[in-house]
């Protein structure tokens, strides 16, 4: 008698689809999050980037570049506060010297500086006293960007000069007078002001007048 054996296939039974294991899936599952998180991630220093015209992988440009502004600014105001002379009177008065100062320091600064400022005139203008500066070195001893403000120290030597007694035509120049001065600034409307400043170094120096005047304004070794 002949056997016949029936397959799976003859009774309408067909294999069942085969399924990934459950941690193959699991694995691709968490790998797709990181994908998407990093590129997040990568997008949104992207925009930081681009927003504040740094590297977004740095976080110290933005500081570096306040403190170069700040030690720019302090030096500007050394020098144009320890710069003037008879070729900018106007009369009595030097309205280019009032000028160039009160564009680098703050409105409270400038109405101290306008009250006492005359008195230099007056001697540029009986005298003929000038004076020119030079600036060694500046640097950052604070600084605080949530607050706004900041403290530089600056060290130079001015000279004075007067015109010659025995001969109108000719200059004589006093001896170069040192100085170290910590200037304090404040950032408005994202420009770093000159809000005071005040000498450094060795107890029993003059003190540094609000406006220049023709006797040495400061003294001290340079940093």
């Amino acid at each position: 008698m002949d056997v016949v054996v029936r397959t799976d296939g003859d009774r309408g039974v067909t294999d069942s689809p085969t399924r990934p294991p459950a941690h193959r899936t699991a694995r691709w599952g968490v790998l797709g999050v990181l994908v998407a998180l990093i590129a997040g991630s990568l997008l949104t220093l992207g925009y930081l980037g681009a927003d504040r015209g740094g590297n977004p992988f740095s976080s110290r440009d933005e500081e570096q570049a306040q403190r170069e502004r700040v030690m720019s600014q302090a030096r500007q105001f050394m020098l144009r506060v320890n710069t003037y002379g008879p070729d900018l009177l106007e009369g009595e008065q030097m309205p280019t010297y009032r000028k160039l100062v009160s564009e680098v320091v703050t409105a409270k600064f400038a109405a101290d500086f306008e009250q006492n400022v005359p008195y230099a005139e007056a001697t540029v203008a009986q005298a003929g006293v000038a004076r020119i500066t030079e600036v060694y070195a500046v640097g950052v001893a604070d600084l605080d960007l949530d607050a706004g403000t900041a403290t530089a120290l600056v060290a130079g030597s001015f000279t004075n000069s007067f015109t010659d007694p025995k001969d109108a035509g000719q200059r004589v120049n006093a001896e170069p007078q040192p100085y170290r001065v910590e200037v304090e600034l404040v950032r408005q409307r994202g420009t770093w002001k000159v809000d005071d400043f005040s000498p450094v170094g060795a107890e029993g120096q003059q003190q540094a007048p609000s406006a220049p005047a023709p006797s040495p304004s400061v003294e001290g070794g340079a940093q």
